[in-house]
Formats: structure tokens, sequence, C-alpha cells
């Protein structure tokens, strides 16, 4: 059995990165022959020798199925989860790792950064993820509403998870493992530290698909618990906290620009100001967030609600 094991996710087009290569580099160092890497991938694809174990699953689907096969299958203490996409933050995720496996947790994550980029839409998709892994995911947990971990890197015990997880097959890992640590009451580390930045979609296209997978991921954890009353609270808590809080934001606007229109004016750049934590560079795109993005929520609506009509 090993302490640690580093599992990514790979499609029929993406290998190994040299980021990831980077970080299992810093693990080995520490932890030797206690630590080792997964590829759960589509298609097994060659790698030059390394001085870390690396094991391939070759299993399709989605992310979770895939984790859940793999903890099946595999005795390790803990899984380091990191998407293929993931520039890390080396010394924030050996501590985090460090604590967690110490401490004895069973289940961990840290806040998710979007790269500066130049695009209007990937700075968009940063301002949406500062909203969500600075604001919307903190309060839902602080309240005990809680159901989302943050997919792109988190950290199990598994055998806190292994054979216990719900059983289904969902673009949302994310909310499908929260769900299951909020009704059991895992014991959780969660930080504030950043600990890794993500690629984000810089394309309008890439996004329009991304916001109707999200939707059909979230249609499918809504069914398989609609029976489960304590279940299905806090996933219809979830999607009106992400998808419809903008619809509220407009709702306020539109009161203050009726009642004393600089109010309103004011309370756009306070909102703004507090999505981007005062980061100047980042405080624009935040006021234009306010007004732009809500398209891509509709898009998750639209999808949402066509794929609750199809039923089960």
């Amino acid at each position: 059995m090993r302490e640690i094991c580093l599992v990514t996710y790979t499609r029929s087009t993406e290998g190994f990165t040299d980021e990831l290569d980077r970080i299992s580099k810093a693990f080995y160092d520490k932890y030797k022959n206690n630590f080792k890497v997964v590829i759960c991938c589509e298609q097994c694809f060659q790698i030059s020798d390394k001085e870390y174990l690396i094991e391939f699953m070759k299993f399709g689907g989605t992310k979770y199925r895939r984790l859940i096969s793999l903890m099946e299958k595999d005795d390790s203490k803990y899984y380091l989860s990191i998407d293929n996409d993931i520039t890390g933050k080396i010394n924030e995720l050996l501590d985090f790792v460090n604590e967690m496996s110490t401490k004895n947790y069973e289940v961990g994550w840290g806040r998710i950064r979007g790269k500066r980029q130049c695009g209007f839409i990937s700075n968009m998709v940063a301002v949406d993820k500062l909203l969500s892994h600075n604001i919307i995911r903190p309060l839902l947990w602080e309240i005990g509403v809680g159901i989302s971990v943050p997919g792109q890197v988190f950290c199990i015990k598994g055998e806190s998870f292994r054979g216990k997880l719900i059983e289904l097959d969902t673009f949302l890992d994310d909310l499908a493992l929260g769900l299951y640590v909020n009704i059991n009451k895992s014991r959780k580390y969660v930080i504030p530290t950043v600990l890794g930045e993500e690629e984000p979609n810089s394309e309008f296209a890439g996004l329009w698909k991304q916001r109707s997978r999200w939707a059909i991921g979230y249609s499918t954890i809504l069914k398989a618990v609609k029976n489960k009353k304590d279940y299905k609270d806090r996933v219809v808590i979830h999607g009106i906290s992400y998808h419809l809080s903008w619809l509220f934001n407009w709702m306020i606007i539109a009161l203050l620009t009726m009642l004393f229109w600089p109010a309103a004016i004011g309370y756009v750049f306070l909102i703004s100001l507090l999505i981007s934590k005062k980061d100047i560079r980042m405080l624009l795109y935040s006021v234009v967030y306010q007004f732009v993005f809500p398209i891509f929520h509709i898009r998750w609506g639209i999808t949402f609600i066509g794929e609750m009509i199809k039923g089960d």
C-alpha cells in the first residue's frame, strides 16, 4: 500500500504533462516508494522512464466513475486528484497533503485560481472562479449546506470512500463527492490557500458546451437523489446559489436604479470589489461579468430544464 497516490485523468488526445511530472517529482522526493502516480486513461500511451512508479488504468467514462473504479482496485491510503490542465503550487500541495495524512483527515481541498489571460472570455471565467472559490463555496460549507468540492484538485482518504460513494455516472464529480461528504459529515481539511491554477476556457463555444455538460451532470445527480429529501435539498440549494444568484443581483440593481440610480452604480462597484478582492486588474472584468456572464447561466438553465423534462 502506498501512502500517496497522485491520480490524474486523460482523454485520447492528452498525455502526461510536464507540470504533472514536476509535481510528481516533488512528491517522490518527499515520500519515495510511498508515492506513485495512476493515470486513468482511455488509451495507454508511451512515457519516458521516471524515478517514481506510474501505473495506467484503462477506463472510459467520467472522472467520477474512474475514481470509484480506481479505489476498488487500488489500496493506496490517500488519493491526490489533479486534473490534467492544472499548474500546481508545489510547496502548498506538499504541505496540504502532509497535513491531511498527519492529522488523518478524510477529505480536503484548497482554492483554484484561473490563469491570467488576455482574452475577454478567459477573464470572465477567471472572475467566475473567484466568485465560486472565494465566496459561494466557502459560504455554503460554512452554513452546513455545501456540496461542492473543487474537482480540479482535492485529496481523499481511500478507506473513507472506497465502496461508499453514490453509484452514478456524472460529469460533476465535485458535487457527487461533496454530497457524500456533507451527508456523512466527513472530517474535512479546507484551506484558503491557492493549490493550483487552471487553464480557463478562452472561447465562447467551449464555455457554452461546458455549461451544457454541467447542466446534464447536475440533472443526473438531482434525479439520483430525488427520493432522499436531505440529499435533494442540498442539491437544489447548490443549483440556486451557483446558477440563479445573478438573477437576485439583477433584481437588486433594477430596484436601486428605480429608487436612486447612483446607488445602483455604487452597488455594482461594491459587488465588483467583493468578487475581485480589490484586485484592480480584475475590477473592470468583475463589473462586466455581472451583466454578460448570466448568458451562460441561462444556457445552463435551458439545458437543465430539457434534461429534467426527458425524465429518467
